[in-house]
């Protein structure tokens, strides 16, 4: 028996577990209007997609467009993390010039988040680990099963 489903179902909840803290660090700088480098802190997605086997060094445009429809079914063992990169969201200017980060007009920078969205994505991350999850104990519900009727054979 293959143990590809639990490998296949725990790739999928490391990267939606890594997607989450991104999600967390996201919202818990929602407020930062300096980073430790000086400049506005930018919103972050995690980078994610289908890990071939044996094709780790190469990147995911090369790997999905060297592939048929039909090899990627038949190659395909999870999904891996590619990278984590910010995201082009503007900045948001506040009016506040009592404040020590604002600028000349009195405007304060704010990173350019979207809390409904980081909160939707949060929500569909949590769901999609759970499915994962679910996958899980039913592969291993299955095998329990097997073994329990190999047994009384």
């Amino acid at each position: 028996m293959s143990n590809a489903i639990f490998a296949i179902a725990r790739s999928g909840m490391d990267v939606e577990h890594q997607r989450m803290e991104v999600i967390a660090q996201n919202l818990a700088n929602a407020g930062t209007t300096r980073t430790a480098s000086g400049g506005v802190y930018r919103p972050m997605r995690l980078v994610s997609g289908p890990r071939m086997p044996g094709a780790s060094e190469t990147s995911f445009d090369t790997q999905m467009s060297a592939m048929a429809p039909s090899d990627l079914s038949r190659n395909f063992s999870g999904v891996q993390a590619f990278g984590i990169e910010t995201t082009d969201a503007q900045p948001r200017l506040v009016y506040d010039p009592a404040h020590p980060h604002a600028n000349a007009q009195g405007f304060v920078q704010y990173p350019g988040l979207d809390q409904a969205g980081e909160m939707a994505l949060m929500v569909q991350t949590l769901r999609v680990y759970e499915a994962n999850a679910i996958m899980f104990n039913a592969g291993h519900a299955m095998y329990m099963r097997a073994l329990d009727l190999g047994s009384k054979a």
